[in-house]
């Protein structure tokens, strides 16, 4: 092991009246690398850097300096740190040339060291979109308007791009419409069109039954309706999305979505480093206002997405649109930077919205930023207004990697399996991101600074979901489940590891239905558990906030409280008001099961539609 330069520390009063020094605005910051620890002797402790693995002796004064410096500050705010924390340490200069040692050993990395590290090259690839894909589900008068906007965006560019409808709709009336509407689309501005409705989606199941005969029951479940389909949800046309573009990069749209995109006026450059910021929101009194909020990109979005999905962060951080730059790092504790690799792959890149939320809940509206929260609350009228979330802008100021998407990605890089999802319920777009993650491991998704627009078809009012206790439905359950389970295993194969959740999942769903009541029970705990707790820091945090605001935060927690301490049936969202304990249990095995068995059918399904290409879509 190394031995790396040490100072003497005498034990005395702590000195808190330090005052932090202005530091030079070129000043390098620095932050400790993370490591494991282990105690060699009495004074000295093994400190093992989690990156690269270099071994190091340091002793319990050096250590115990280090852990004041996790974050990216200059050299003289880490000393003065120090000697406001740690008891007895009095001689500035010699904390100084211990940090320089502990520098120069690479155990504080600055801040351009660290965004040196992350740099690589771009591949060379050429990255191009197989189809834009529209789910539709019996709202013809959305899918006309969305159709007129994306065929003023195809002449502008005259890109002639692949449309491919995926038609959920239950009325025959409404799949007639539906495909008619694409037509006109078609010949209005010439792109290539397929229809897949009912009858394309039959004949897409007996081929892939051909092909895959031993997966019958996943395939009719992840891609037809009819016994075993509980509610309505876009999963269903998700998954036939991915198998249709299985090895290709493919957009994804909803009927109810707006083109063209749009930037918010205050967005900036560059990416934001920090996993914990959270999107900005800003109101409008209607939903007209919403949607033409800020200014429209110059170029082709579909093309600026490419740029960004399938690339590695290293290549992307490369682009002058997303430079990292170094004051973004200021303050970030370097530990929570983990997701930031060079070689990490963007998997799917996201838009933030401009009109009605696409959230049936608004409790997210009570955890904004300041100049969010500031709008949010501006009067009382403005507030009853916005608590519903039908006229908001919502989306990133500055591009934000990510482990984990919450909404429906804009554009997929499905050239390595993509993980199916539940096509059942709403939620599908968060759990399949998790199970990406999982599948995955250190892939990214890219938040970047486009709104899409979103109309729905009437208005939703929220707030009563909002203001009652928060009760996630099934696949947010089975999301955060995931999500738990990621990290804990080796293999680089995303089919095994896809078949491996699987029978992780599966074991859950074999429990009994005592086990499978306590794991419910226990999560609906710790989710409401975790609503109090955020939204007490709010009210704490917020003692000047209008009474109309603290009197709802009251109620969320009020409400969250008592559910949490009530012993009740761990009923999630998705299912019937009156089911008890044993039911809840029942409930939950029987989805858990179908999801399991189309993880282990997936790697299969989706290698056979690979091997077909465009003559899976085509034979249609």
């Amino acid at each position: 092991m190394n031995s790396t330069a040490d100072f003497q520390i005498n034990y005395g009063s702590m000195n808190l009246s330090t005052p932090a020094p202005r530091p030079a605005p070129d000043a390098p910051r620095y932050a400790a690398v993370d490591a494991l620890v282990a105690p060699l002797s009495g004074d000295e402790f093994a400190f093992i850097t989690k990156e690269g693995g270099e071994r190091h002796v340091l002793s319990h004064h050096v250590l115990q300096s280090l852990d004041q410096c996790r974050e990216f500050r200059t050299l003289d705010e880490h000393v003065a740190r120090v000697v406001s924390v740690v008891p007895g340490l009095n001689q500035p200069e010699r904390i100084r040339k211990g940090l320089e040692s502990l520098a120069q050993n690479h155990l504080l990395v600055s801040d351009s060291e660290f965004i040196g590290s992350l740099a690589r090259g771009a591949e060379p690839e050429q990255r191009e979109l197989h189809a834009i894909y529209i789910r539709a589900c019996d709202r013809p008068e959305q899918l006309q308007a969305l159709l007129a906007s994306l065929a003023d965006y195809e002449r502008r560019f005259r890109a002639a791009r692949h449309v491919v409808l995926l038609d959920d709709s239950l009325e025959p009336g409404n799949r007639d419409r539906n495909r008619d509407l694409l037509r006109e689309f078609a010949r209005a501005v010439g792109n290539p069109v397929s229809y897949v409705g009912a009858a394309e989606r039959g004949r897409l199941r007996e081929r892939l039954l051909k092909l895959a005969p031993d997966a019958q029951a996943s395939v009719d479940w992840l891609l037809e309706r009819g016994p075993r389909t509980r509610r309505s949800g876009g999963g269903r046309s998700w998954n036939l999305a991915l198998l249709l573009s299985a090895g290709r990069h493919f957009a994804m749209l909803d009927e109810d979505f707006r083109l063209p995109l749009r930037r918010h006026p205050e967005a900036l450059t560059g990416i934001d480093p920090n996993p914990a910021q959270a999107a900005s929101a800003r109101f409008f009194r209607r939903v007209e206002d919403a949607l033409v909020a800020g200014e429209e990109d110059a170029g082709d979005p579909f093309e600026a997405h490419l740029a960004v999905c399938g690339e590695r962060l290293g290549a992307i951080l490369a682009q002058s649109a997303y430079r990292l730059e170094r004051e973004s790092l200021r303050g970030m504790n370097l530990g929570r930077l983990e997701h930031l690799r060079g070689d990490a792959r963007v998997l799917y890149s996201l838009n933030g919205t401009a009109g009605a939320s696409g959230t049936e809940s608004a409790l997210w509206l009570y955890q904004l930023d300041a100049d969010s929260r500031n709008e949010f609350w501006a009067d009382r009228d403005a507030y009853l207004r916005n608590i519903e979330a039908r006229s908001i802008w919502y989306g990133w100021l500055r591009a934000k990697p990510s482990t984990q998407a919450y909404f429906t990605p804009f554009v997929f890089d499905n050239r390595n399996l993509l993980p199916c999802t539940n096509p059942d319920g709403r939620g599908e777009d968060s759990l399949a991101s998790a199970a990406t993650q999982f599948v995955h491991p250190g892939s990214l998704v890219m938040h970047l600074t486009s709104v899409i627009g979103h109309v729905q078809e009437g208005a939703r009012k929220r707030s009563d979901v909002t203001m009652a206790a928060h009760t996630p439905r099934f696949n947010h359950f089975l999301r955060d489940y995931v999500v738990n389970q990621t990290g804990g295993f080796k293999s680089n194969d995303p089919a095994r590891r896809l078949v491996l959740l699987g029978e992780i999942v599966g074991d859950l769903a074999a429990a009994d239905a005592r086990t499978l009541e306590a794991t419910l029970d226990e999560y609906l705990s710790f989710v409401r558990a975790d609503v109090v707790e955020r939204l007490q820091n709010q009210f704490e945090s917020n003692p000047d906030a209008p009474v109309y605001w603290h009197a709802d935060v009251r109620t969320i927690v009020q409400n969250n409280g008592t559910a949490l301490l009530k012993r009740s049936a761990p009923r999630l969202g998705d299912w019937p008001v009156d089911a008890d304990g044993a039911a809840c249990a029942e409930l939950a095995r029987a989805e858990l099961a179908d999801v399991a068995q189309a993880w282990r059918d997936w790697p299969r399904l989706w290698s056979v539609a690979r091997e077909q290409g465009d003559r899976l879509l085509s034979g249609l």
